[in-house]
């Protein structure tokens, strides 16, 4: 991952010298709704809690309408927003932001960290600032109280007050170029910013905020600023800043944009696409947002502005959707009600375009097609996107991203694919907690696949629902398997293809992992974890590394013999092989194994070392 230099310093006098102190952990105060902390290396992922640690280089990441409060020995307070995955680095004393936004305090003098995203960094010290990720590659600051400097690395650099914002905009060479710095409505920032706002202890900088506030009040109403009403959006450009996040960079589900008359009547009539020309009266290349009035689900899901078409229900019987000539880096099929394929679709032309997705409350696939995303050959990081509030179904056909990744997500109701092809030929473009390349995702409902292909050729398959049911299905994947349940996984008669690269298998759940009829040919290391593991007929190979995690910690008594499932244990019940040996064998005698040959599986309770 590259990353652009942006340095921020305070500017000389503000505070007295001190040597920063160690950042190796931090402890959460506050968790709202799903936040998860993800130990590294291993991956492991369970739900962070009030009095939880984080330590050097864990990760913690936030769901959408979640956020988070972390607190370090020092008083460095960080606050994560939504759709948020962090980590910081005790080395450097590095805050990595790898997508979303974060709010950062460090008390006056003791000590700063840098902030880091995909495409920026920035030194931070006795300042309390907002930091967020922009979708272009760059990177977004405001400064909340004090003065700071951005410098960056040709040189140049900008000097800002509580109020401004700075951009940083994508350049040759991965360093960053100067953008647009613009004065913000700090009090209504501060009125509406879940990151100010939304927790229980107020900030400790929280009077300067708000003294800061009131002096560009002041400068307001003495004509040194005009309140011009424009909004400042996530976007970075040097000719134009238009649209926006009114409640701030945190408030991932209060963007603003232009809504139109003209996309009001075409959101509210329907359209079939019988041919593979769009319909230019349908199309919207100017950024906007759907109101919350025209639709809760589109206006709650859209966590960037939109372009694309528009129609109430969106019927798609070509068997071609020609996106020439749209020009417009991002493009979204949207239904108010509905899109329904009522055969195979292949979207082509499409040079210029990575990001595409299909978005409506409902979707509907007939039995057996295929749709798929020509991408040119070449094309980076390009994404294809069902994004979905019912159920989502798919059985018999194919969907296919040949050149990038794959994002099927039904956020209300069920994912259902039944003897389904997928593939994805890379990693997905926007960031995510790994380098995935296909994503399935029914985070309030079922997943559940059944006798399916799924390839990939570069990058992991990332699975994440309230219950996870995979039967019968062949991977062929150059990368991880990671699958997370707020119930239970179930994984049944499963076969790998060698990977081209040792890999992670990794199943986390909250109550049980029952794996059945599974060989995990091709990983080097497996990651297994829930309150009850069991296991019937699983291998695993020669010299892979393997720890289980139970709510008791150690492996049930006359393992390999067909006993019944004992809640909280890790169970071998019958066929259970490491290197083609009885797995208990490797299992250590204080962990309920035999400890006949060298310790390879690790059994433990959760927050063991």
């Amino acid at each position: 991952m590259s990353h652009r230099l942006l340095a921020l310093v305070l500017l000389p006098g503000l505070l007295p010298a001190a040597a920063p102190t160690s950042l190796e952990e931090s402890v959460v105060i506050e968790a709202v709704n799903d936040v998860t902390r993800i130990a590294m290396p291993s991956g492991l992922a369970e739900r962070a809690v009030p009095r939880s640690h984080l330590r050097s280089p864990d990760r913690l990441r936030t769901g959408r309408q979640s956020r988070a409060e972390l607190e370090a020995p020092d008083g460095t307070i960080t606050r994560l927003g939504a759709n948020t995955v962090f980590a910081f680095d005790a080395a450097t004393r590095s805050l990595h932001l790898e997508a979303g936004s974060l709010l950062f305090h460090s008390p006056g003098g003791r000590g700063g960290g840098i902030i880091r995203s995909p495409s920026a960094s920035a030194s931070v010290l006795g300042t309390t600032i907002i930091a967020a990720a922009t979708p272009d590659g760059g990177f977004k600051l405001l400064v909340l109280e004090g003065r700071a400097r951005v410098e960056f690395a040709g040189g140049a650099r900008r000097d800002l007050e509580a109020g401004q914002l700075a951009f940083v905009l994508p350049a040759a060479g991965g360093t960053g170029a100067p953008g647009p710095v613009l004065h913000f409505d700090l009090a209504q920032q501060v009125r509406n910013s879940r990151l100010v706002q939304g927790f229980a202890r107020p900030l400790a900088s929280r009077s300067r905020i708000d003294q800061a506030a009131e002096q560009q009040r002041r400068s307001v109403v003495q004509g040194r600023f005009v309140a011009s009403g424009f909004l400042i959006y996530a976007a970075t450009s040097d000719t134009q800043v238009n649209g926006i996040e009114a409640a701030g960079p945190d408030a991932d589900d209060n963007l603003v944009g232009t809504f139109t008359t003209h996309q009001r009547l075409a959101l509210n009539s329907s359209v079939v696409l019988a041919g593979p020309q769009l319909p230019e009266n349908r199309m919207s290349r100017s950024p906007f947002l759907v109101p919350a009035s025209e639709s809760p689900f589109l206006n709650k899901e859209s966590d960037l502005l939109l372009t694309g078409l528009l129609g109430d229900t969106v019927t798609v019987t070509s068997p071609t959707l020609s996106l020439a000539g749209w020009g417009v880096d991002s493009f979204n099929l949207v239904g108010k009600t509905a899109v329904i394929f009522t055969g195979s679709t292949a979207f082509t032309d499409l040079a210029g375009v990575s990001y595409l997705r299909v978005f409506s409350p409902q979707i509907t696939v007939a039995d057996g097609a295929a749709i798929g995303a020509d991408f040119p050959a070449g094309t980076l990081a390009s994404t294809f996107y069902f994004d979905a509030d019912a159920t989502l179904s798919l059985s018999g056909g194919s969907i296919d991203n040949a050149t990038g990744g794959l994002l099927l997500q039904s956020h209300g109701g069920d994912l259902l694919l039944e003897s389904e092809s997928i593939h994805a030929g890379d990693t997905i473009g926007a960031p995510t907690v790994i380098p995935s390349a296909i994503n399935v995702d029914a985070p309030n409902g079922r997943l559940v696949i059944t006798g399916g292909t799924i390839r990939t050729g570069r990058g992991a398959f990332a699975a994440l629902a309230q219950d996870v049911s995979i039967t019968n299905t062949s991977f062929a994947l150059a990368g991880d398997f990671w699958t997370d349940s707020a119930d239970a996984v179930r994984l049944h008669q499963l076969t790998f293809a060698p990977q081209p690269e040792p890999a992670v298998f990794q199943a986390t759940a909250v109550d049980l992992i029952e794996l059945q009829s599974l060989g995990f040919t091709g990983f080097n290391e497996i990651n297994l974890g829930a309150r009850t593991v069991a296991l019937s007929d699983v291998h695993f190979p020669a010299g892979s590394t393997v720890r289980l995690v139970s709510e008791i910690g150690r492996l049930a008594p006359q393992p390999n013999t067909d006993q019944p499932v004992q809640p909280g244990w890790v169970n071998f019940v019958t066929d259970v092989t490491y290197a083609d040996l009885p797995a208990q064998d490797f299992v250590a005698t204080e962990a309920g194994g035999t400890g006949l040959q060298p310790s390879r599986i690790s059994i433990s309770a959760p927050g063991s070392p």
